[in-house]
């Protein structure tokens, strides 16, 4: 096998800033929304599409987490059991998303294209951010079972070990998707993502981590011109309005409400 890694110079993208839906805090940081290719260039290529649909999943975790940053050190004692649900249901859920690129999405790029390491870059960027997350994960587990108390003033320190690295993973893997069209003829980056989604979303719960992604992507987000998450209509709406109602006191904490709009923080 050759050796080489896909980077951020392989591609091309425009600087046009994601346009934003309204002026809501966790629309604009701690962590910054990922604008999608087809918004920056117009462009409907199979590799743009693949690199915007990335783009969309890593922005829900973006409101996740933002939401999460922002409300920690409001929320009251009462809802520390929900909040600590909804903080979890985001680690998870990231968690089971970056397992699936690591099980399958970077080894079938590497056997397709019959290059080693070609996503090394996007794997040592995981590396550099999984410790402190990890930690994060581990410290909410406890908080669950009781062995410790809920802090949101050290629930946003452990936060902010790991945000900064997985804010630039999050962000560059985006023109590293797009850096793919260079074999074009050997990729099918489409199928590839597909199949790797299905196995992710076969693993997560519907009731406690697919809620998360329907209820922290903004509908109105760019003009709305996004038709996501690429499910029909009538399973996207018993995702939401069935299994999300099932514990609905969780995501009272998330960026949209259940029609898929913004909306402003419920602990502010």
């Amino acid at each position: 096998m050759a050796t080489s890694t896909v980077t951020v110079d392989n591609a091309v993208a425009s600087t046009k800033p994601p346009k934003p839906s309204s002026e809501h805090i966790w629309e604009t940081g701690p962590m910054q929304l990922i604008p999608t290719p087809t918004y920056q260039t117009g462009q409907t290529d199979p590799f743009t599409n693949a690199a915007s649909e990335m783009a969309l999943v890593h922005n829900c975790i973006i409101r996740a987490i933002n939401t999460i940053y922002h409300q920690a050190p409001l929320v009251t004692p009462s809802d520390y059991k929900s909040f600590t649900s909804y903080c979890l249901a985001t680690y998870e859920g990231l968690e089971a998303h970056h397992n699936g690129e690591e099980e399958h999405f970077f080894p079938e790029v590497e056997r397709l294209t019959g290059i080693t390491d070609i996503m090394s870059t996007n794997i040592s960027q995981h590396a550099a951010f999984h410790t402190a997350f990890d930690a994060w994960g581990n410290w909410l587990k406890a908080v669950k079972s009781g062995d410790k108390t809920f802090d949101g003033k050290q629930c946003v320190r452990i936060m902010d070990q790991f945000m900064a690295p997985l804010a630039t993973h999050l962000a560059d893997e985006i023109p590293t998707l797009l850096a793919l069209a260079e074999y074009a003829d050997k990729i099918d980056i489409q199928a590839i993502l597909k199949a790797e989604a299905e196995q992710v979303m076969a693993k997560m719960s519907k009731t406690t981590q697919l809620p998360l992604i329907l209820l922290n992507h903004d509908t109105t987000f760019e003009g709305g011109i996004h038709r996501f998450p690429p499910l029909p209509g009538p399973v996207i709406w018993v995702l939401r309005e069935a299994f999300g109602r099932w514990n609905a006191d969780w995501w009272k904490f998330a960026a949209c409400g259940f029609d898929g709009r913004p909306k402003a923080l419920y602990a502010s």
